[in-house]
């Protein structure tokens, strides 16, 4: 087994290294790579002697598939219908992500989409298995540039045997492999070095999307019903200003243009938060905020700032950051999230009131609730 590995910012290194890989792959061998969870190892589809291979690896004598695995987020619909609020909220926050989605599919749906990818029966078994597929976008660049290279389906298993652990850095992938690939990516210690969390995506009695996670990962089950929820995340230097008094507008527009209380919003499926990037934990919002907001009618008192995590960003449906440096970070942290991470204000920054007077925050509160009832429009929720 050929072992490889890509220099930090070497593009022609990875070039390279990803050309290997697509030839291994379309040849019929097995090509084991880095993901943010596990080293994963791969198989086409296409090819009969790489599918047997796997099977033979994984020691899985049965008719059940692989997971496919896919290059974007866009690749899901190729598969299946991407319908219905939930499951596009599942999507953007979790695809790419360290997930697993099965995914139960109609006869229908099954027959159309092999057709439109150009797939016969037999490669549709080698995908789905009594109605069901299971889809794994990783969230790694390396893995990510492998799919996309391969133009036929790609599936793909943990490079372990029954029973062993799965391996999540290229030493432990050797070993776990041995012989059994033709070549192996070392893409360095795998992030989360935890197992993907799998979530079932079905339906329901009355047709309307049903999520079960079916084994906790890197995400637990409270976390992935907390996805389930619309949420707003707003986002500004240390959380105890401008995001702080940003949250308790955000909740008013939100509650008086639904007809209920703050409290309410929780349960009704709506979450608004606010963080810093650079937030000290648990520290209190300034005075002058606070001043602010009792001029409004609003509590912000019992505010504890909290740093920005990349949780937090997963969980959010859209963040606005108070300037475009915000942005920058927030998107740096969860690249995935990029095209729902936006400046509150798109023109310009809402600059930090810190140092002015009472004056000064009141305007900078002003300025916030404007723009937050604009773009609150903007989201039709």
């Amino acid at each position: 087994m050929q072992v490889t590995s890509i220099e930090q910012g070497d593009a022609e290194s990875r070039e390279q290294v990803v050309r290997r890989a697509r030839d291994v792959l379309i040849a019929g061998g097995l090509v084991v790579f880095p993901t943010e969870t596990v080293y994963g190892i791969a198989a086409s589809v296409a090819s009969v002697g790489g599918y047997a291979a796997l099977r033979r690896f994984k020691q899985r004598g049965d008719t059940r598939p692989f997971t496919v695995h896919l290059p974007d987020r866009e690749s899901v619909a190729q598969y299946v219908n991407v319908r219905g609020p939930i499951v596009r909220r599942l999507l953007r926050k979790l695809v790419p992500g360290p997930v697993t989605l099965i995914v139960e599919v109609d006869d229908a749906v099954i027959e159309a989409k092999l057709e439109s990818m150009g797939l016969g029966s037999d490669m549709g078994q080698r995908l789905y298995h009594r109605n069901t597929i299971g889809l794994r976008c990783p969230d790694h660049p390396i893995a990510q540039q492998v799919l996309g290279a391969v133009a036929a389906p790609v599936v793909a298993s943990s490079a372990n045997g029954p029973g062993e652990p799965a391996p999540c850095d290229a030493d432990e992938a050797v070993r776990a492999v041995d012989h059994g690939a033709q070549l192996l990516i070392d893409g360095g210690r795998c992030r989360f070095s935890k197992p993907s969390t799998i979530i079932r995506v079905g339906h329901g009695p009355s047709g309307a999307s049903r999520v079960t996670v079916e084994r906790a990962g890197v995400y637990d089950e409270r976390f992935i019903r907390k996805l389930l929820r619309w949420s707003l995340l707003v986002v500004c230097s240390g959380n105890t200003c401008r995001s702080a008094m940003a949250e308790v507008l955000a909740k008013q527009i939100l509650a008086e243009a639904r007809g209920l209380k703050i409290d309410e919003l929780e349960s009704a499926g709506l979450g608004i938060g606010s963080a810093g990037v650079y937030a000290a934990r648990e520290a209190e919002a300034s005075p002058e905020a606070v001043e602010a907001m009792n001029a409004l009618g609003l509590d912000l008192s019992q505010h504890r700032s909290r740093r920005l995590a990349h949780e937090m960003v997963y969980e959010a449906d859209v963040t606005y950051c108070m300037t475009a440096g915000h942005v920058r970070a927030v998107q740096a942290m969860v690249p995935s999230a990029a095209d729902r991470v936006f400046p509150l204000d798109p023109n310009l920054d809402v600059e930090d009131p810190i140092g002015s007077n009472a004056n000064g925050y009141r305007r900078c509160a002003e300025l916030i609730r404007r723009r937050l009832e604009q773009r609150l429009k903007e989201q039709q929720i």
